[in-house]
């Protein structure tokens, strides 16, 4: 049986003006024919024989930008046919959340833009988030590529959709995305475990040099590890019964949680959500909030501070006749941890964590002239709240309606009873993809065969804490990356951090200006590399910014230059 890897299905964009390898597994010795057509022509025609493991490969030669093509491969009683090859410009996207946001959550500022996409010539191809603990995987059989059109770009990273869009627009080929951002990641999760163990070695003569030790300078915590503890990590992970049994503790200790919090929550008990009030007439004095705000160091309210469990708020809004009985959107910023969300007794929406902004479509026949809205916030691990600078409002078509101001609220289970001013947390799971370098044995290796245009990177958020050591780190990554696609002078493009406040207590906002240097140092000692400063395009609270089309410019304009 003849066999390609995914990253070689219809519809992937090959690079332009560089020969490409074509390669897969038939049987042993087996010999193939691959032939290129375009427009039904035969354009070249290549023989080879499969190796004792059955592998095959071919060097198509660098071909001007264009397309569809189509691959015929052959033996003497099969055909695998791959279609709709194009040849453009390919590049690799990497990194944490930033780089893997896609494009529906840009759409308070770019869904007039993105409702009139239709690029057949931009593609993604989403490298799925695995991870493997054992050495490098060898090809990726999972994944497709999709086309830039309304049924898939809104899943394409709005950074890497919004460059290719300027790419294209100035030097007129097509453009593939390997996307493999993933939230939350360290830059340890790239980088081959030989190359970190060594270099971590390293970094930890560099901290005792600083006085650090790892008693005192250690905060790994579930998802990621530092200098003192690559070793320790990278040993169990190699375990799959450590990994296996991990992973079924973290979902029995979330099972529980919920189950309990659910279990004594007052409000869902009482039905709250279907109620005008969430007080009984005669009751004390309806206590009140202000939205948006966060439940740190509040003197009123101060009880929400160090609670852990659930708060739910109502308020009620009135719409012009017009707006009745017809469709709307909810936009209700972006709430800390969790929430379910209802208006008028129905359920609009829901959010099983804090980062996403809550945008939710709200059916016909659910606004009335006057209207309740209920939502059930989850505290989990940190002080809650409404997240300033983002926007609350309830739109029906030109109207729109303001929904700050104050809510009622009352709490609906607290886990922390005595207001405790050390709460105890629901600890975070553990994400196994967070973890040294299994995404890149399982994400970025698996990519090599493929030839590249650049690289761009988006990272350095969750090392922030650990930035003593990025520069070195970042050197190290871009280095192994270049030596992994065999490219010495692969350009590469940095993304500098933008500018965010933090917004747990404690957070100390200065590492990411260490962070920010450390980028800076870096790049300068990288050949063939630029950074993009989008520092004034970062927001005070919000980790994950909108504005990826202007991040993208930028990102644009710092790729240029090499």
């Amino acid at each position: 049986m003849i066999r390609t890897s995914s990253l070689l299905s219809s519809g992937c964009i090959l690079q332009r003006n560089k020969e490409n390898r074509i390669w897969g597994t038939a049987g042993k010795g087996v010999k193939l024919t691959l032939a290129l057509e375009a427009e039904g022509k035969k354009l070249q025609e290549q023989e080879t024989t499969a190796d004792a493991e059955g592998s095959f490969e071919f060097l198509l030669p660098a071909y001007e930008a264009g397309g569809p093509y189509t691959i015929r491969i052959s033996d003497a009683s099969e055909e695998l046919c791959i279609e709709d090859v194009l040849f453009g410009d390919v590049f690799l996207l990497a990194g944490q959340s930033n780089m893997e946001l896609p494009v529906r959550r840009t759409l308070d500022l770019t869904a007039d833009h993105v409702k009139t996409i239709n690029e057949d010539a931009i593609r993604q191809f989403e490298v799925p988030k695995m991870w493997d603990f054992h050495g490098p995987v060898d090809d990726i059989y999972e994944g497709c590529w999709k086309k830039a059109d309304q049924t898939n770009v809104y899943e394409f990273s709005a950074l890497g959709y919004f460059f290719a869009e300027k790419w294209k627009a100035e030097y007129g080929v097509p453009v593939g995305l390997l996307q493999t951002g993933c939230g939350g990641i360290q830059i340890e999760a790239l980088i081959p475990e030989d190359k970190l163990l060594e270099i971590g070695k390293e970094l930890v003569e560099d901290a005792i040099k600083r006085g650090e030790t790892k008693e005192k300078n250690c905060h790994c915590g579930a998802n990621g590890s530092c200098k003192f503890c690559y070793e320790e990590v990278i040993e169990k992970d190699h375990s799959d019964d450590h990994i296996r049994e991990t992973m079924e503790a973290d979902a029995r200790r979330q099972e529980e949680y919920s189950s309990q919090l659910d279990a004594n929550d007052r409000g869902l008990k009482e039905g709250w959500k279907d109620r005008s009030s969430l007080y009984e007439d005669g009751e004390a004095e309806i206590p009140t909030l202000t939205v948006p705000g966060r439940w740190e160091k509040l003197k009123k309210n101060a009880e929400l501070e160090f609670l852990r469990g659930s708060v739910w708020v109502l308020k009620h809004f009135s719409l012009p006749e017009e707006c009745v009985g017809k469709e709307g959107k909810l936009v209700f910023g972006t709430l800390i941890d969790a929430d379910v969300t209802y208006i008028n007794g129905t359920e609009v929406g829901r959010t099983e964590y804090r980062y996403p902004p809550r945008r939710y479509p709200v059916p016909a026949g659910v606004l009335k002239k006057e209207n309740t809205l209920v939502s059930r916030v989850i505290v989990k691990q940190r002080a809650g709240g409404f997240v300033e600078e983002m926007p609350y409002y309830l739109e029906c078509g030109d109207v729109k309606v303001s929904l700050e101001g104050e809510y009622e609220f009352r709490i609906g289970v607290n886990e922390n009873p005595e207001f405790s001013t050390e709460p105890v947390e629901l600890p975070d799971p553990t994400f196994f993809l967070y973890r040294p370098c299994g995404m890149y044995n399982r994400m970025i290796y698996p990519l090599r065969k493929l030839k590249l245009s650049g690289m761009l990177f988006y990272q350095g958020e969750s090392n922030a804490m650990h930035y003593q050591e990025y520069e070195k780190l970042m050197i190290l990554f871009a280095k192994n990356i270049r030596e992994c696609f065999e490219d010495p002078e692969l350009k590469m493009t940095f993304v500098e951090l933008p500018m965010f406040g933090g917004e747990d207590k404690g957070r100390e906002t200065n590492e990411w200006d260490e962070l920010r240097f450390a980028q800076e140092r870096a790049t300068k000692q990288i050949p063939h590399a630029s950074i993009a400063d989008i520092y004034d395009l970062g927001f005070r609270y919000e980790l994950h910014p909108q504005n990826k089309k202007e991040v993208a410019e930028r990102v644009f304009e710092a790729f240029g230059k090499l």
